[in-house]
């Protein structure tokens, strides 16, 4: 029997709710195998020129979280190249779980009272703060999507000579989860082997390793 024209019609988003469904379903209650989580993370990896936080210490002491710029991500080992903001002169090489994509401001936002990271102003540093005030959604001008320019937070370790800590305004872009967020489902090691391109090895002068 020949199917509808409606049958047919529906056909992509049927194929598209199916699969969709394969990929979100774990019937079984467990979480996603190592290759299905890397194949997500290769597929939301930051682009190169995107700016990311990105932790440059083995430790994870407050500000160890920096804004810098992808140069390139390998999607075979999982690591990236990015460039410190502040210190264009060499690359650094970083595992995919010291890299974090910022904020668009519309894709949800943080409520008071929750824990981020966010850069203190007039540095390229991320510190640990507490959103201290409720979010405010706007339209931008031209724009049909409601979004967040900037939260209202109070950062660790900053009280005045009064003892009181000030609420700080920073632009919602450079207000991140806490990594223990960001990275909740995953906790994979990674090979930081450094790759070569198709033009040959890195150069190594330019590359530090973490």
């Amino acid at each position: 029997e020949e199917p509808s024209a409606l049958a047919t019609a529906l056909d992509p988003y049927l194929l598209a709710a199916a699969e969709y469904a394969r990929s979100t379903a774990h019937f079984d209650g467990t979480a996603p195998s190592a290759v299905i989580r890397k194949r997500r993370r290769s597929k939301n990896a930051a682009r190169p020129g995107e700016q990311v936080a990105a932790k440059v210490t083995r430790t994870d002491e407050n500000g160890s979280w920096i804004l810098a710029s992808v140069q390139r991500f390998f999607a075979d080992t999982e690591t990236y190249d990015v460039q410190d903001e502040d210190d264009t002169s060499k690359l650094i090489r970083l595992p995919w779980n010291h890299v974090m994509r910022l904020s668009t401001g519309a894709e949800g936002c943080f409520d008071k009272n929750t824990k981020v990271m966010a850069i203190f102003p007039e540095t390229t540093s991320f510190y640990r703060a507490v959103v201290s005030k409720q979010p405010v959604w706007r339209l931008a001008p031209g724009s049909t999507t409601p979004m967040v320019k900037e939260l209202i937070v109070k950062f660790e370790d900053d009280e005045d000579e009064n003892g009181k800590t000030p609420h700080r305004r920073v632009p919602s872009r450079y207000v991140i989860p806490l990594p223990s967020a960001y990275f909740h489902e995953d906790d994979d090691d990674v090979d930081l082997t450094p790759p070569t391109s198709s033009n040959g090895p890195t150069t190594p002068s330019l590359l530090t390793s973490l």
